[in-house]
């Protein structure tokens, strides 16, 4: 504990020491990136082409051969409207929204033959905005190229093969604050796989008596078919509250409330419910919130900026339609240091992360009058403030681990009544030309004047009583 006696040269000097680098000090503080977050699998490698549906606001390039005049061509960077039709001169109004590119044009052509405007249309679309071929990109960061902001902002997908580190350098790049490039995306529902029919075996007591297989009674079914009985007729006292059901109605309505009808035999709606008091004999309308919200499954990637950097093929992941790009950068800002240091002041953060030792370091050290066990970390948690005390004696003999400094931290190091005491012994006894008096007492003691203790000077500086006398 070199702190006790010299907080100047804290530190273990005789042992080895390996811990880790915390990046949180109390159970309050927000887990650094982003929860859920889980690494691409094969899938996000695998290249997709797919045609991608128009919606309102995507712009189209239409051209029309002879639509105003004989052998010129009809052009036109047409928009499509808020309620998804796209509206042309001679043409009218055609639905476009909700079709890819290659079935609005057939509607198209059909629309311009059905309206009489050209017998054999030739049409050409092109899309050149499309809002579900886009990604977006925001966050914090720096170009390497240009030190410039990164552009944030929706971009096109004008390729299916696109890469996120090419669509990254499109807005700006990676340099060496990012540490996290996160990926917000929207999968598609997994389709159905189809299940193949299995026909019921029927099979009765007297068939298992005599052994039959499936296959032999089917065959005796298709000779002589069975003879069905009647279902047993319905009690009454199974018919809720002395309402006859009518059989071709899947539901009735018993005690303000639907109910299923025991007698309807027939397919029933997946969601039929009225309110309490609604009017009788009315069912109110049956909603599918899943496919009016879209049946998507989200997920967040998380690919590290390092290996984005470094060429790994397994993180330079394909962009898909509506991907949303986080640049996760390192602390960017600033940080204060207070107290028993050498400089106090404001300090930046540079590309790599900071701990405390590194911030004490960064401020000179310690100062003389600085108690090591007693230094205090304000950090802010949202609207509020936390003070949280460390011990830089422990932390920096490796006994307890080191912890990142973020953006705002203040770090104060206090000090402790007996520290000037301290510092007179060490000005006493520790010799140190730089800081304190210990190594000038001694020079002063072995070569100053006598003067220095009393009027008299040194002999060898007093002048000669006998000049020339001696040679």
């Amino acid at each position: 504990m070199n702190g006790w006696l010299d907080p100047t040269t804290v530190g273990n000097f005789n042992r080895t020491v390996t811990n880790d680098v915390r990046t949180s000090l109390t159970l309050e503080e927000l887990p650094s990136g982003i929860p859920g977050a889980v690494p691409p699998n094969m899938d996000d490698l695998r290249l997709i082409i797919e045609e991608h549906p128009i919606s309102a606001g995507d712009t189209l390039a239409v051209e029309i051969n002879e639509l105003r005049q004989r052998q010129i061509p009809y052009q036109v960077q047409a928009q499509v409207a808020l309620p998804g039709y796209v509206n042309l001169p001679l043409v009218g109004r055609v639905q476009a929204a909700g079709l890819t590119v290659p079935e609005f044009e057939e509607d198209l052509v059909e629309a311009i033959r059905e309206r009489d405007v050209l017998l054999d249309p030739e049409v050409t679309v092109n899309p050149l905005f499309l809002q579900r071929a886009t990604y977006s990109v925001f966050g914090i960061g720096v170009s390497a190229s240009s030190d410039s902001p990164l552009r944030a902002g929706t971009f096109p997908i004008r390729r299916p093969d696109l890469r996120i580190l090419e669509a990254i350098n499109q807005v700006g790049g990676l340099n060496e604050f990012v540490t996290e490039v996160f990926i917000f995306r929207s999968d598609p529902p997994p389709k159905p796989v189809a299940e193949s029919p299995v026909k019921e075996s029927k099979t009765t007591e007297s068939d298992a008596g005599s052994g039959r297989t499936t296959r032999e009674q089917e065959l005796i079914e298709a000779v002589a078919p069975e003879v069905k009985k009647d279902p047993a007729p319905q009690r009454k006292d199974d018919i809720p509250e002395a309402l006859e059901p009518d059989p071709t109605q899947p539901y009735i309505f018993v005690n303000k409330e639907f109910v299923p009808n025991p007698a309807y035999s027939g397919p029933r709606a997946e969601i039929a419910t009225a309110p309490p008091d609604g009017p009788m004999g009315t069912v109110a309308p049956a909603f599918n919130w899943s496919q009016i919200a879209g049946d998507t499954s989200y997920r967040v990637l998380v690919v590290p900026a390092e290996s984005l950097r470094n060429g790994d093929p397994d993180a330079n992941i394909y962009i898909r339609a509506g991907d949303v790009i986080r640049i996760f950068s390192g602390e960017i800002g600033v940080y204060y240091v207070m107290g028993q240091v050498n400089r106090v002041g404001t300090f930046r953060f540079e590309l790599e992360k900071i701990t405390l030792k590194s911030a004490i370091a960064a401020a000179g050290g310690l100062s003389s009058l600085a108690w090591p066990d007693r230094c205090t970390v304000y950090r802010r948690l949202g609207q509020r403030e936390q003070m949280i005390q460390v011990n830089l004696d422990r932390i920096f003999a490796g006994l307890d681990p080191d912890f990142t400094i973020k953006r705002g931290d203040i770090i104060n190091v206090g000090t402790h009544p007996f520290a000037p005491f301290l510092e007179i012994v060490r000005g006493l006894t520790l010799p140190n030309p730089v800081s304190n008096v210990g190594y000038s007492f001694t020079y002063a003691r072995n070569f100053a004047d006598i003067d220095s203790f009393s009027v008299r000077t040194n002999p060898h500086n007093e002048p000669d009583l006998f000049p020339r006398l001696f040679p």
